[in-house]
């Protein structure tokens, strides 16, 4: 499943989002999802505790990341994609979910 985010993880239920996620599932963080790829963020601490467990992917849009002035503040557990990799992911995803 591809859980994709697109609000700040401070203004939407992050803790429940996390709880989903399952093996093999992949996150997307678009927009200002993107925040909660920060390093040293207490939410990348927490994707990254959980992608330990499990296989997960995290994936973030690099134009999202640039148009917020954060290129050199993203943790390196987070893979930057184009749009037309966004498409890939939603079209390799049958069901997805937005926060």
């Amino acid at each position: 499943m591809l859980y994709t985010l697109f609000n700040s993880p401070e203004s939407c239920n992050f803790s429940l989002l996390l709880k989903f996620l399952n093996k093999n599932d992949n996150l997307l963080l678009i927009q200002d999802g993107v925040l909660a790829g920060l390093k040293n963020s207490i939410y990348i601490q927490k994707i990254i505790r959980i992608k330990q467990k499990m296989k997960l992917l995290i994936f973030a849009i690099n134009d999202d990341i640039l148009a917020r002035g954060l290129d050199l503040n993203i943790s390196k557990n987070i893979i930057r994609i184009n749009y037309t990799k966004f498409v890939d992911l939603i079209i390799k995803h049958k069901k997805q979910i937005i926060w």
